[in-house]
């Protein structure tokens, strides 16, 4: 799996720009450090869901989300996945904002960028582990599907127990560099994804 220069450079806010080699220096130093301390982990379910209007009945919840409800028409199964880069890539961006802010920007867009990269991964596993194509992520926090809805989608799968990630009291994930995400299971395939 290979972070592109052209995903950070996205997460630093500067699609498209051709960055000169101080930056494209420092994009591959922060990659290399972030590669040598993180142990990505990933967990994943499958549950049968319907769509009730602007509802979505997944894993024995129903969710209030005509957002969620519209992204998986058409579906009647779904996958959920939680992934984190774990506490290093925390620990990391930390140290570098105590002492060189400039590295923990660049820093925290490869890490953005890296979890992206490994979410598509992971995606691709669970489209050749289930012998179906999936349709695009869909995180709490996107359209009208409430950021709460982390916690019982954490909860569904057990991830604080079996890949270490947590919800804050804010209703943030820790750490940080995590997603949460429902996919809809909308075919079976054979073949390349």
């Amino acid at each position: 799996m290979k972070i592109l220069e052209k995903d950070v450079l996205r997460y630093l806010g500067c699609p498209g720009a051709q960055p000169g080699e101080g930056l494209s220096g420092l994009i591959r130093q922060m990659t290399a450090e972030l590669e040598a301390c993180v142990t990505p982990k990933y967990v994943y379910g499958i549950w049968d869901c319907r769509i009730a209007g602007a509802a979505v009945s997944l894993g024995g919840m129903m969710i209030e989300s005509s957002s969620l409800a519209v992204h998986l028409a058409g579906c009647r199964r779904a996958a959920l996945l939680a992934a984190t880069l774990g506490a290093a890539a925390d620990s990391l961006i930390r140290r570098y904002s105590v002492g060189n802010m400039e590295k923990a920007v660049v820093l925290d867009a490869v890490s953005a960028a890296m979890i992206e990269a490994f979410c598509d991964q992971y995606q691709q596993e669970i489209a050749k582990k289930e012998n179906a194509a999936l349709t695009g992520r869909f995180s709490p926090g996107y359209g009208d599907l409430g950021i709460a809805w982390q916690q019982k989608l954490l909860r569904l799968l057990d991830g604080g127990r079996r890949i270490g990630l947590t919800i804050t009291g804010g209703g943030m994930l820790a750490p940080a560099k995590s997603v949460i995400a429902v996919m809809g299971i909308f075919s079976e395939f054979s073949g390349d994804i």
